[in-house]
């Protein structure tokens, strides 16, 4: 590892001592306001924005004499746009900049005078690669409308959802951590899955992919982050968006949402709400087989299921502006989201093929989450170039799991042997507290430096049950039934710096240092686990670019994967008689060191990285018993993962009523693990492409085609995933300024969408496989209104202390 990452910065610094420079230019004017008689403006915003795209370069503001400038551009086409309050909004094109520029007096002229609009034709791609994060613009796609966050992240490069394990995993890992408006969801995984499948689509503006995240993140996580960023409306008075949407076949899904915004002087206030309700009919199938020198022994399940899913999200907030530099904020939100289940099971159980029992299953269950958020912060500008803001949340978590079971038994000739009742589930509430101080200063063009602190502190309680019914008197399994205690408490401070080494060559370093202390004990049994543990996080960047089409960027990371409080907290859950999946105490937190080498030509972006590690956790790991077949799955450890990956991304305009977007990535991983307390090794080589056909058509009419193939791949552990895929169509009518906007569409038009699964340990004579249908083709129709007033002002960016936070509820 230490050597590759030595050659790595060994090409790196090659690239940027061998490059050749090429002539930079400046840009310099000055504006006015056409008042009674020309007045110079101050505080103006300044904005150098690609021809191409519309994309940012660089922003500045006027001097109190108007005047402003930029340096050392890079020739190029751009666009320069001056706007300040009162005054019409401004665009000149600088179609070919190749030299200084002097663009003298630029006249901006009062509201009042009612010019036409200008219009920036500029329209983002669905997918945009930067040099350290994929940018997804959920807003832009037709597909995505009538979907919710899960569907867009199901066709999303690099990424796979896992509906059954109620899993995200990124370019391979599946330590991912996910957050809303950079707020860290601190819940377990299959509650992240309920709440992104309640969050309508239509009111995310982009999601953000950051696979190399910087030192202020939390070190948490193997994969990097998955930063869901919902609309918000920066115009003055009171305006925002609903969106009606209807999907059918097999099921029916409404959903209804709606974002506001007021602001007013020095307040303003936002909020949203959504409501979505999923049902479709599923079909499960599992099939497991030992072999000895004695016996062949085979199970097969299959699983009729009829889910229903509601969800309830909510959010509220206020700024309040104190003064010119203070900024006071509250945030409260929260939502409860309820998937319930009934399902008609069969299972048989065979020896050398010859049925010895078989059970049917009458089963029923509920998953129930329910969260309150309550943030407060503040924000002060001390000043030009120096900041600090400081946050505090709390956040509460409610769940509760029931599962009942009504078993019949029958012999190999199908005679009745008998019936029992049996439940299993568990009430975990969970409890976070999170205060974080965060300092950042400019002290001139090259180099500025952030530093902070943080504390979490977490309460759990999870009551686990497992009962049998006994002559009307539920009897409760005293190996299973406890009621568990976890604290934890981790403080984390970091620093990092940013350096402009030349108008070509950036540097960026951090370094964070996170000390944790977890204790986790039951009624009957203290300390089953105690840990205190503290360590050390480097993050590094280099960023050169050769000439205007041309960038290379190096970037490394540490980082640890803390097992979640499920994972480390008992529970049981039942499949059938022979196969449940349950937590372990033993799970310990992995480590990863990632390196990663991004290069630019143009709008495509080619990607390498090469990640270590050590005692990798598999959230889902089968232990299988020779004598009666019989199977546990639980979080384990595994001994290592290695993992090499490839990507490319880039856009194509075909013509100009014809977009492309297309991601092709590739995996190599390697796992070293101990299965039935027997090493086991697995390798894998796998292919992603994903993509999205925009076509403009005539009267504000397109159509959009979108989908993604994953072929043969680790998930989650040792199991393979047999190659999948999906792919979705929408036709987009847009009205009145594009406040109004229709969208008719078909999801997974081939009902291709199904996980097949498969596990032969090498050395040992155990062989499972799975077919889960979770979803099929449907129709859908969505509605979309914009309303209020269209007066842009400036909106702020809000963060909280448990941005890193809110995911390992699990």
């Amino acid at each position: 590892m230490v050597n590759f990452i030595r050659f790595s910065v060994c090409i790196i610094f090659t690239c940027l001592l061998t490059s050749q420079a090429k002539s930079q230019s400046k840009i310099q004017g000055r504006l006015q306001a056409q008042e009674q008689k020309l007045v110079d403006i101050s505080g103006a915003s300044i904005l150098l924005l690609k021809a191409s795209d519309s994309v940012l370069v660089k922003g500045t503001v006027s001097n109190s004499s108007g005047k402003f400038s930029f340096d050392n551009i890079q020739k190029g086409k751009y666009l320069l746009h001056c706007s300040h309050t009162g005054y019409t909004e401004m665009y000149i094109d600088l179609s070919d900049l190749s030299k200084d520029t002097d663009l003298g007096v630029i006249t901006l002229k009062p509201v009042a005078e009612n010019l036409g609009t200008v219009v920036v034709t500029g329209k983002r791609p669905m997918f945009e690669q930067k040099i350290d994060r994929m940018l997804i613009n959920v807003k832009n796609s037709a597909t995505s409308a009538g979907g919710t966050v899960l569907d867009v992240l199901e066709k999303s490069p690099g990424v796979i959802v896992n509906r059954g394990t109620g899993a995200v995993s990124l370019n391979g890992k599946d330590g991912v951590m996910v957050m809303i408006n950079g707020k860290l969801s601190y819940i377990p995984q299959e509650a992240i899955l309920q709440m992104l499948n309640g969050i309508n689509s239509s009111n995310v503006e982009r999601i953000e992919i950051i696979t190399v995240p910087p030192a202020k993140y939390d070190a948490g996580g193997n994969a990097g982050y998955i930063n869901i960023v919902l609309l918000s409306n920066p115009d003055e008075g009171f305006n925002g968006s609903y969106t009606l949407s209807m999907g059918v076949y097999k099921g029916n899904f409404p959903t209804a949402s709606v974002n506001f915004n007021y602001r007013k002087k020095q307040v303003n206030f936002y909020g949203g709400y959504t409501f979505s309700k999923d049902e479709q009919l599923q079909r499960f199938e599992n099939f497991r087989k030992i072999t000895s020198a004695n016996s062949t022994k085979e199970s097969k399940m299959i699983s009729e299921r009829d889910p229903f899913q509601r969800n309830h999200n909510a959010r509220l907030g206020v700024d309040y502006n104190i003064g010119k530099k203070t900024i006071l904020g509250a945030l409260v939100s929260g939502y409860d989201n309820k998937w319930s289940m009934t399902a008609k099971n069969t299972a048989v159980y065979s020896t050398n093929s010859s049925v010895d029992t078989s059970v049917v299953i009458d089963n029923s269950e509920i998953n129930n989450w329910k969260n309150l958020m309550g943030n407060i912060n503040l924000q002060h500008n001390v000043k030009a170039g120096v900041e600090f803001t400081i946050n505090a949340d709390y956040l509460y978590y409610y769940n509760r799991n029931p599962t009942d079971y009504f078993n019949q038994y029958y012999n190999g000739s199908g005679s009745f042997l008998g019936d029992e009742k049996t439940t299993s589930g568990k009430t975990t509430i969970i409890k976070l507290f999170v205060a974080q101080f965060d300092y950042s200063k400019k002290f001139n063009e090259s180099i500025a430096i952030q530093w902070g602190v943080k504390g979490v502190s977490s309460r759990f309680t999870n009551d686990v049950l497992v009962a049998k019914l006994v002559q009307n008197t539920w009897e409760p399994d005293g190996r299973f039934t406890a009621n568990y205690f976890l604290k934890e408490s981790i403080g984390a401070a970091y620093v990092s710096m940013d350096k402009r080494i030349n108008a070509k060559t950036e540097m960026k370093a951090g370094l964070r240092y996170e000390y944790t202390e977890s204790n986790l004990g039951s009624e009957t049994k203290p300390n089953i686990v105690d840990r205190k543990y503290g360590n050390l996080f480097p993050t590094f960047y280099i960023n050169h670019r050769m000439n205007e089409n041309n960038s290379i960027n190096f970037s490394y990371n540490r980082r640890i994967n803390r097992p979640t409080f499920n994972q480390l907290a008992p529970f049981l859950i039942f499949f059938d008689p022979k196969t449940f999946i349950s937590g372990s105490p033993a799970v310990q937190p992995s480590f990863t060191d990632a390196v990663k080498v991004d290069y630019t030509l143009k709008k495509v972006l080619f990607s390498v990285s090469y990640s270590y590690e050590k005692n990798s956790i598999a959230r889902f790991l089968a232990e299988t018993n020779p004598v009666d077949n019989s199977q546990i799955i639980t979080a384990q450890n595994l001994n290592y993962m290695n993992l090499f990956f490839v990507s490319v991304s880039f856009p194509l305009k075909i013509t100009k009523w014809w977009n492309s977007q297309l991601n092709v990535s590739g995996n190599r991983s390697e796992i070293a693990a101990i299965i039935n307390k027997q090493k086991a090794g697995f390798s894998q080589v796998f292919v992603n492409i994903s993509g999205s056909q925009q076509f403009t058509l005539p009267k504000q009419f397109s159509v959009e085609l979108s989908g993604f193939f994953q072929s043969k791949s680790f998930v989650f552990g040792a199991d393979v995933v047999k190659p999948y895929g999906l792919m979705n169509i929408a036709l987009q009518k847009k009205w009145k300024d594009n406040s109004q906007s229709l969208v008719l569409g078909v999801d997974n038009v081939f009902n291709s969408f199904r996980f097949r699964t498969s596990l032969a340990v090498p050395g040992q004579n155990i062989e499972s496989r799975g077919d889960y249908l979770f979803t099929q083709r449907w129709y859908k129709i969505s509605w979309t209104q914009r309303f209020g007033n269209k007066v842009l002002k400036d909106k702020r960016s809000r963060n909280t202390a448990s941005d890193e936070e809110r995911k390992r509820v699990d």
